[in-house]
């Protein structure tokens, strides 16, 4: 059995910035086990397994997958998904903006690729979510603590440190400056004598209104218990939450925003998302997130036509 998959790094332009995702564009045949050994021996942070549509919907079905387990969802893979079947001419580009459907685990994303001359060049999925917001968070003292910070750096005017959950929580911290969101470290040991591990959180979203790139409105890094140290992970996943975190401020009135969060520097694989909500200050937000990809690699898995892989 033989299996061609390709390597895209995502919300970039350049090879060798933005996130990588591998992507198999029929992965037909292949069952969950065999996806997940296949996601552990590529060992980029996410895989995706595209499967073609089966029904009169047209709907791509996809399973994505980290080294380590299979996920409801992927920001970064659902964008590198759509433009590599769109590359591949798996997808035909019809329309200047061509829409799809990808079923994942957490249902159903539309997904809009826009063209020129035949070539996909941005990529935007589309979500309507609910959130759960808390404002009952450590306090700043306990915070600084878990970054490394001094309290001082923690922002306190335009913004306030809350929990926002998507179906997947992230604590978000404002910071005063583009600076301190990089220099901020996880402290294990302050995390657990604080209050945060009570509420279920396992990642913390940092972000600055400063950034080194003049086109951007934010700076984002995500920090937290499973994230090594130097590790400076792909944040699109986490960008609904962030929408709805920017639309409880109190000095966002009703409208549609967009803005530029950008993440990582050049020695980190800096990547920059663009990011669309439509606040009517109900429970429900429409968020867009788009950017560009480009293909890097292609390779060839060949796996025994019988059998399990697994040991």
């Amino acid at each position: 059995m033989h299996l061609d998959y390709y390597t895209a790094d995502v919300f970039t332009d350049r090879v060798f910035h933005g996130a990588q995702v591998a992507v198999f564009p029929d992965a037909r045949g292949l069952d969950a086990n065999r996806m997940g050994l296949i996601a552990r021996e590529l060992n980029v942070p996410q895989t995706v397994f595209a499967l073609p549509p089966e029904k009169p919907t047209g709907h791509w079905r996809v399973r994505i997958f980290s080294p380590v387990a299979e996920l409801d969802f992927g920001g970064h893979s659902t964008i590198a998904a759509a433009h590599v079947l769109a590359a591949t001419g798996k997808v035909a580009l019809t329309e200047h903006h061509t829409h799809i459907v990808l079923e994942q685990k957490l249902g159903p994303i539309d997904v809009f690729i826009t063209e020129e001359a035949g070539r996909p060049v941005f990529t935007q999925f589309t979500m309507r979510t609910r959130a759960q917001i808390d404002r009952f968070v450590p306090p700043h003292g306990e915070l600084a603590s878990i970054l490394s910070l001094d309290s001082s750096e923690i922002e306190q005017l335009r913004f306030q440190p809350l929990a926002v959950s998507c179906g997947f929580a992230y604590l978000i911290v404002p910071l005063r400056s583009y600076a301190t969101v990089r220099k901020a470290r996880f402290d294990f040991n302050a995390w657990g004598r604080s209050s945060a591990p009570a509420t279920f959180i396992p990642e913390i979203l940092l972000f600055s209104t400063q950034s080194r790139m003049g086109t951007s409105d934010f700076h984002a890094r995500l920090v937290g218990p499973d994230i090594g140290v130097n590790e400076d992970p792909p944040i699109a996943s986490s960008m609904p939450a962030f929408a709805h975190y920017l639309s409880a401020q109190p000095q966002v009135k009703p409208g549609t925003y967009t803005y530029t969060v950008d993440r990582g520097n050049i020695t980190t694989r800096q990547s920059i998302l663009r990011v669309e909500m439509d606040n009517k200050k109900t429970e429900e937000l429409t968020v867009r997130v788009g950017g560009p990809a480009i293909l890097v690699s292609t390779g060839r898995i060949d796996l025994p036509d019988v059998g399990s892989t697994a040991s």
